[in-house]
């Protein structure tokens, strides 16, 4: 009997154990994996009137299957057949690569021309990639055929570029995808050459492009290009920007789109772009309110929330950065919520951590009261906890008012006093501080002037009034 059940016992461990592992495999499959697959990718491009023609290769692929995400507006999509093997595991409609040993794949495709194409064109996101993959490195083959000339950007390194009678060409190449191609009929010489940075235009001091070009090293940034042209509309993108400014002007935008090279940020998140070049560099980036939000933000960090907060950041290159996240990374090393970020993107706004734990008041959770701190004070939003404490609350331009039954409190909005029942109090300094408008008070002045308990535990903050004071 004894030899059943042990039989029995270990056949219901081994069939929870294969279900726990089918439905791992289920998840895995319909979710983002831990390790995103890398390949290497070689991209052939001819442009004609109509359309950029083009040829597509992946290379050192693994043997899983990948979607292949096509530009929206491509049209004639189809496996191509650059050797024997390099259809074997594309399917029909092209926009998979199959499970398979062959590791190089090739389809192509065209990207129509719509309207007149005048002095310049960009084309967004034209090319092809794989859902949940990378590319380590892309090669570049840019090949016109349109006979109109110009100049070619991609914010891959140009390799080098040969006029002919018939045809123009240009090979770039570099690490990492490509997002946007570029053209321009002004053609302008390459003034500087460095690893992470390319500048054409008119001549610049060397100096300064290897500081340039330093500092994209120092953020690990992928290749960029800037076209200087005083006569071209200014333009940018994660990997190249066309711009009227002086060499000497070039500091910050360099910055940033070298930070738009390493991170998905949307065009939108201008701050957040700038305070993640401040990070990284310790160098304050960008407008004024970005310069003094990163000052705000740096000083109310000790040094090594800093630090770690900057170390997550370098681990999430390539990934997307957005308010949202930034105010994420920096609740997770400073252990509270914030949302410093997002409210500066409206405007400025002072460096808060809110405490999560709910408030409760007369044995009531509160959902719409929230402690936070700032400079190392404890604060409540005094119109909410103490009118629901039984005091009113009114203010005019130099005075707050708190009232009771018993009690009438004036705080003085320009000197450190109170006056309780006609008499003057002097303070050493405001037990308050105005937040979006509305006046906060210092929970040890909660407990000492209008007789609250406040007790704190893991998950609650619980306020009483202790002189059995009932909401007005």
């Amino acid at each position: 009997m004894k030899i059943i059940l042990r039989i029995v016992g270990l056949l219901v461990i081994t069939n929870l154990f294969l279900v726990y592992m089918h439905y791992s495999q289920l998840a895995d499959a319909s979710g983002t994996p831990d390790n995103e697959s890398r390949y290497i990718q070689e991209i052939e491009v001819i442009n004609r009137a109509d359309a950029l023609y083009v040829r597509h290769h992946f290379y050192n692929l693994d043997g899983g299957r990948h979607e292949i995400i096509l530009p929206a507006e491509s049209r004639n999509r189809a496996c191509f057949l650059e050797t024997e093997s390099s259809c074997t595991r594309i399917n029909e409609n092209a926009t998979a690569i199959l499970e398979g040993e062959e590791n190089r794949q090739s389809i192509s495709y065209e990207i129509p021309k719509t309207g007149i194409v005048g002095s310049r064109k960009l084309f967004k996101e034209p090319f092809a990639s794989l859902r949940y993959a990378k590319p380590d490195s892309t090669i570049l083959h840019v090949t016109d055929e349109s006979g109109i000339g110009g100049m070619w950007v991609s914010g891959l390194e140009l390799v080098g570029s040969k006029k002919m009678d018939m045809v123009d060409y240009s090979l770039f190449k570099g690490n990492g995808k490509v997002t946007d191609l570029y053209w321009q009929r002004k053609s302008l010489p390459q003034v500087y050459r460095g690893e992470r940075l390319s500048i054409f235009g008119k001549p610049i001091d060397a100096n300064l492009a290897d500081q340039f070009n330093s500092t994209l090293e120092k953020l690990n940034a992928r290749h960029i290009s800037v076209v200087m042209d005083p006569s071209g509309k200014p333009l940018q993108t994660s990997r190249f920007l066309i711009t009227q400014l002086k060499a000497t002007e070039l500091t910050d935008v360099i910055l940033e789109s070298g930070v738009r090279s390493q991170y998905a940020i949307s065009d939108r998140d201008q701050l957040v772009v700038s305070l993640v070049a401040s990070i990284i560099t310790d160098v304050p980036t960008g407008t004024k309110e970005a310069k003094e939000a990163y000052e705000l933000l740096k000083s109310s960090l000790s040094a090594d929330q800093y630090e770690r907060l900057k170390s997550r950041l370098t681990e999430m290159q390539g990934e997307r950065v957005d308010a949202v996240e930034l105010d994420n990374l920096i609740g997770d090393v400073s252990g509270w919520k914030t949302s410093f970020v997002q409210k500066n993107t409206k405007g400025t706004y002072p460096f808060l951590l809110e405490d999560t734990r709910v408030i409760t008041m007369n044995g009531e959770a509160q959902e719409d009261i929230s402690a936070v701190l700032m400079d190392k004070r404890t604060l409540y939003p005094a119109n909410k906890i103490l009118t629901r404490s039984g005091y009113s609350v009114s203010a005019n331009e130099s005075s707050i008012y708190i009232e009771s039954e018993t009690e009438k409190f004036r705080f003085s909005l320009r000197d450190p006093f109170y006056v309780l029942n006609e008499k003057r109090y002097e303070l050493r300094e405001k037990p308050f501080t105005i937040i979006d408008n509305a006046y906060y008070f210092e929970e040890d002045a909660l407990r000492r002037l209008f007789h609250l308990s406040i007790q704190k535990n893991e998950d609650t903050i619980i306020v009483k009034s202790l002189t059995g004071g009932e909401p007005k």
